[in-house]
């Protein structure tokens, strides 16, 4: 176990216990571990987010209760500038995410580039969802984690201003659970290289 998978584990177990005190029921709900793709290999894919680039993960929920948080490995772009990135997380229609933004489970996220790890670094990035209306989930519900581009500093179009890293499926699907999906343009589609981005979601029960 590495030093990363240590701390994860330390600050799943402080989670547990802190939302876990006072046993069953209301009182008692706990955050477990739910979807997830953290394969112990080193990424070795990624995908940009930019004015012409949107990427997706997407996945089925395994535990019935409430969507209360979510990791995915983001990293600074190759744009010298900075700038901001809005994440979601939809329902999907006919295995692809949903078009609409409105369709979150969640509030819209706006993150600011200059936040995250730099280009190479990989760690989880982690999001809590709150008291957002609309997260409750269920057990066999299909979602996707969507990462889009919101503005840039200098306001031109340029290189991407921030990457999701993932696992090069090209040798064969690397998580069964899911797909990943990209959007050059012209609507989602699935990755043709049937990449998959790295995340993990807790849910609360």
């Amino acid at each position: 176990m590495n030093i990363r998978e240590l701390w994860i584990v330390g600050l799943l177990s402080i989670a547990l216990l802190a939302s876990g005190c006072g046993g069953g029921g209301a009182e008692g709900a706990i955050v477990v571990v739910d979807a997830e793709f953290d394969p112990v290999a080193a990424f070795d894919a990624d995908a940009p987010v930019s004015e012409t680039d949107s990427v997706a993960q997407i996945f089925t929920v395994l535990a019935t209760g409430k969507f209360e948080r979510f990791w995915i490995e983001l990293t600074q772009g190759s744009a010298l500038e900075s700038g901001f990135i809005r994440i979601t997380v939809r329902p999907t229609i006919a295995g692809l995410p949903d078009p609409s933004p409105a369709s979150s489970i969640i509030n819209p996220i706006d993150v600011d580039t200059d936040d995250l790890p730099t280009a190479g670094i990989e760690s989880f990035t982690m999001f809590d969802v709150g008291n957002d209306p609309g997260r409750e989930v269920t057990a066999g519900d299909e979602l996707a984690i969507v990462v889009e581009f919101l503005s840039r500093d200098t306001g031109t179009i340029g290189n991407p201003i921030a990457r999701l890293l993932g696992t090069d499926g090209t040798l064969g699907d690397p998580f069964a659970g899911g797909a990943g999906a990209e959007n050059s343009g012209g609507g989602f589609a699935l990755n043709p290289s049937m990449d998959d981005y790295i995340f993990r979601t807790f849910v609360l029960q």
